[in-house]
């Protein structure tokens, strides 16, 4: 396997039996695993992700990134760049789950207790098998919680 880095020792490049490769080391004491894991799914749709914990720091995931189609080292550079921005924004949105999830899960809590006290007693029926009577249809609905809203 040919090695090289760029000059920030961040970003490593390497040609094996699989192609070209790029690499970035992640430090999981500053992003969480979640956070790692949601922004290597926005990756594959154009590339291959392996994630693995570095040998030399434990506290650390090595990201390497294969391109699906042939890429330059620059495109390559590019998608290491554009990976640790989203891992940014990916943070960030998890950090403000768990800062807000507790107020989030109260006002959907709210908002489902509130539509169920206009329901009838036993509409709600979680078994499966639950036909719907012939009055309860979305074309003969009461709330009009079905019928589409604004212009039309």
């Amino acid at each position: 396997m040919t090695l090289e880095q760029d000059n920030s020792d961040i970003i490593h490049w390497a040609t094996d039996s699989l192609g070209a490769v790029a690499s970035l080391t992640v430090d999981t004491s500053v992003y969480s695993k979640t956070a790692i894991f949601k922004t290597a799914y926005w990756y594959t749709e154009r590339c291959y992700i392996f994630l693995e914990r570095s040998n030399q720091k434990p506290d650390y995931i090595e990201i390497a990134i294969r391109p699906k189609t042939a890429a330059s080292q620059d495109e390559l550079t590019g998608l290491c760049r554009e990976f640790a921005n989203n891992l940014i924004d990916q943070q960030v949105r998890q950090d403000v789950i768990r800062e807000t999830g507790a107020i989030r899960d109260s006002l959907v809590q709210k908002a489902f207790f509130e539509g169920s006290r206009r329901l009838k007693p036993g509409s709600l029926k979680s078994n499966e098998e639950y036909v719907p009577e012939p009055d309860q249809s979305y074309q003969t609905d009461p709330l009009k919680i079905a019928r589409p809203t604004g212009g039309s």
